[in-house]
Order: C-alpha cells, then sequence, then structure tokens
C-alpha cells in the first residue's frame, strides 16, 4: 500500500524530475565539475515552500564528473489548511548533473532523509517523519567558481504522521533560489 502511495505521488510530483534524469544522459557532452577542479560545491538558497518562506543550503561533493553526493537541511514555515506548520529538513541524494552548453548546468537530485513538523494552530503537535525527495533544477555560471541556482524539491513522506491529519496534508513543495560556490 504504502508503494502504490510512493508511486502515485512520484508519477503526479516528480514526473518533470524523472522526465530530465532520463534525458541527462543523451544531452550530456561534456562532464560538469572535473574539468574546472571544484569537487565541492556549497549553495546557500532562499525561497518558497507551500506558500511560506524558506531557506537553507546543501553541499555537494562530486565523486565523478556528473554524479555527487548532498547534504541538504532547510527550514520553512508553511501555509495549510487553518494551520501554520513549520518544517525543519535534512536529506541525503544523489544529483546528476550535465552541462549541455558553456555556462548552464541542469540537475536531477533523488534521495531521503527525515523532517521534523511543528504544527502551532488549531492545535499543537510535533513529529518527525521519515521521507522522499526528488528534484531538478539549473545553475547559470556568473564565472569559473560562482553560479546562481534555480530549483525545484518535492518531499514525500514516508513514515510518521500527525494525528487527524490527512495523509498527503504533508508533502512540501519548495522553490528555491541561491548562490553555489565550488571550492
Amino acid at each position: 500500500m504504502a508503494a502504490a502511495l510512493i508511486v502515485r505521488t512520484l508519477s503526479g510530483r516528480c514526473l518533470l524530475s524523472l522526465l530530465v534524469a532520463l534525458l541527462l544522459p543523451i544531452l550530456a557532452p561534456s562532464s560538469a565539475h572535473a574539468e574546472e577542479g571544484s569537487p565541492l560545491v556549497l549553495t546557500p538558497a532562499a525561497g518558497i515552500e507551500n506558500g511560506g518562506l524558506a531557506f537553507g543550503a546543501n553541499l555537494r561533493y562530486f565523486f565523478m564528473p556528473n554524479l555527487a553526493g548532498e547534504i541538504d537541511g532547510a527550514y520553512g514555515s508553511s501555509l495549510c489548511q487553518d494551520c501554520r506548520l513549520s518544517a525543519t529538513t535534512l536529506t541525503g541524494n544523489l544529483v546528476y548533473e550535465i552541462r549541455p552548453i558553456d555556462r548552464l548546468s541542469l540537475y536531477a537530485a533523488l534521495g531521503g532523509g527525515a523532517a521534523l513538523l511543528d504544527l502551532s494552530t488549531p492545535r499543537s503537535a510535533r513529529t518527525t517523519l521519515g521521507e522522499f525527495d526528488c528534484g531538478a533544477g539549473i545553475v547559470v555560471a556568473l564565472s569559473s567558481a560562482v553560479g546562481l541556482s534555480l530549483e525545484d524539491r518535492w518531499f514525500l513522506p514516508v513514515s510518521g504522521s500527525i494525528p487527524d491529519a490527512s495523509p498527503g496534508a504533508f508533502t512540501f513543495d519548495r522553490i528555491f533560489l541561491g548562490i553555489s560556490v565550488g571550492f
């Protein structure tokens, strides 16, 4: 039953990410970071999560020219039906990135982790959820070490709950704008 829920949610929310991930090997004419010698990339960012403000950062380590491991953390205050919900997320992801043209990188991310949710109105509740996440983004290089990043990530809880909440109530959509710095 949980697998069917994940597949159904992924087909609706992650279709763009899955399409990008399938097309990346076809479009990849060159490596993204190995040529530049920037195996670590830090991206602090801010944006919107389910209608509320959010901020966070991710750190990527490119262990292959187009493949990176990533740690992503964020905090957001979301709007939900008659409530206020704050979420702190921490995920580990695998990121595949290509550079189809100079100064432009496209990437897809897939992984999972945990979310600490704090529901404040109409009644208080706090819980930790296991979650799956996927996303896609674009980085426009401003220099050899700095770029402007725009990404959209979807977070789907796979374990845990808050009593009396609908199963899809804690699915997050986060859009971030950030500055990527390679070092």
